[in-house]
């Protein structure tokens, strides 16, 4: 899984003291202009680049925002079920790969994390199901 994104060239990209994603540009007379973006993609990329940096509640709050955006993007249910999943909160965790999967239930990669979640969770028959249904997905034959 990659979770480190690059800002476009002559692009900074921070987040506030607040937690806000900000886009910092910088103008032909050297002066910067700070734009706060409100939207889902650039909620992910910094849901992205906290889980590279091992920030995973941070990870999960601006996963939550891309949410709040866009209510159905698999990407960002997906996203914050494995920054769950990885803080060990494995029933949020399901919660939100059902949501991702009620979104876009031929997601592949979704229903293997979710059977790897069950097991955790002890539910081995239930986590055997979900990722063989991925692979059969994967596979073409799902």
């Amino acid at each position: 899984m990659v979770f480190h994104s690059e800002p476009a060239k002559g692009h900074l990209v921070r987040i506030s003291p607040r937690g806000r994603v900000e886009n910092m540009h910088k103008t032909e007379d050297n002066r910067t202009i700070v734009q706060h973006s409100h939207d889902e993609e650039t909620h992910i990329r910094y849901g992205d680049e906290m889980m590279f940096r091992g920030e995973f509640e941070k990870a999960v709050q601006h996963y939550s925002k891309a949410i709040e955006y866009q209510p159905d993007s698999v990407k960002a249910w997906h996203a914050k079920a494995n920054a769950l999943e990885t803080l060990g909160k494995y029933e949020e965790a399901l919660k939100c790969y059902d949501m991702a999967l009620k979104c876009d239930e031929g997601d592949a990669e979704c229903w293997f994390n979710k059977g790897i979640t069950l097991k955790k969770l002890g539910r081995n028959k239930d986590g055997a199901a979900c990722i063989d249904n991925g692979v059969h997905i994967a596979m073409g034959s799902g």
